[in-house]
């Protein structure tokens, strides 16, 4: 895991999800990184890092979005 500086994608999927109306759909945890599938309007983005910041999100929308 990376450390606790700012994370530029952990900043885009938070925009994605609470400004843009993007929903998480999946995730996938892995020793290199976390990756979380957004999706919208059918369109599907997938945002990896592995960075504590984005995996913390991470388990917060695990919770959040029963994933």
């Amino acid at each position: 895991m990376a450390g606790w500086g700012d994370d530029p994608t952990l900043d885009e999927l938070r925009t994605l999800i609470y400004e843009q109306g993007w929903t998480p759909v999946g995730v996938e945890e892995t020793r290199e990184a976390d990756t979380v599938t957004v999706e919208k309007s059918g369109e599907r983005r997938r945002l990896s890092s592995d960075h504590i910041a984005f995996h913390r999100f991470v388990e917060g929308l695990k919770e959040d979005y029963g994933l």
